[in-house]
C-alpha cells in the first residue's frame, strides 16, 4: 500500500472533490488520526479573509470519516458511510482559519462500539496553537443499504 500521506482523500472518505475537504492524512493509530489542510484560495468555502471556522466543524467531521476509511482499507473492506449527530459543545479560538495555515485536524476515538461512536477533536496550526476543538457523535450503520430502506419505509407509513 502505498504511503499514509499520499492515500487521495477521495478514497478514504465518502466524498468527491472538491467536498473531500482534507489535503491527506498525515497519522494512524488504532483509536487516532491527524489529517491536514492549508488553506489558500483555491479551496472550498474561501471567503476574503480565509475559510470561516464554523467549516472546521467539516473538516473535523472529515477527519473521522478518513480515520474510519483508513482502517476500512487497510483491512480490505469498502469505506462506510456515517452519519454526523451532534456536538455536545463546539469551541471556537478564531473566526476564520488564514491563508497559508496549515491545520492539523486530529480526531480520537473516545468510546464506541464501532456503530455508535464518540470522537474528541482539534483543530491546530502548525505552532500548535488550539484553533477549535469539540467531541463529535456519529452513527455508522453496519449495512447501509438496510437502514435506509427501513428507514424509507418507515417514512411512507407516515
Amino acid at each position: 500500500m502505498e504511503p499514509l500521506s499520499e492515500i487521495p482523500m477521495e478514497k478514504l472518505v465518502p466524498h468527491d472533490l472538491p467536498m473531500a475537504l482534507l489535503d491527506k492524512m498525515t497519522e494512524f493509530q488504532d483509536n487516532r488520526s491527524i489529517c491536514q489542510v492549508t488553506i489558500h484560495p483555491e479551496i472550498m468555502f474561501y471567503e476574503e479573509n480565509g475559510v470561516p471556522a464554523f467549516v472546521g466543524l467539516e473538516y473535523m467531521a472529515q477527519a473521522v470519516a478518513a480515520h474510519g476509511g483508513y482502517r476500512s482499507l487497510t483491512q480490505g473492506e469498502p469505506v462506510k458511510v456515517g452519519f454526523l449527530l451532534g456536538t455536545p459543545h463546539l469551541k471556537f479560538y478564531c473566526e476564520s482559519f488564514s491563508n497559508g495555515t496549515t491545520l492539523n485536524v486530529e480526531v480520537l476515538e473516545d468510546w464506541g462500539d464501532h456503530q455508535l461512536m464518540r470522537f474528541q477533536c482539534a483543530i491546530r496550526d502548525t505552532a500548535g496553537n488550539l484553533l477549535m476543538e469539540t467531541g463529535l457523535n456519529v452513527f455508522q450503520p453496519k449495512d447501509l443499504d438496510a437502514y435506509l430502506s427501513k428507514n424509507r419505509a418507515g417514512q411512507e407509513d407516515s
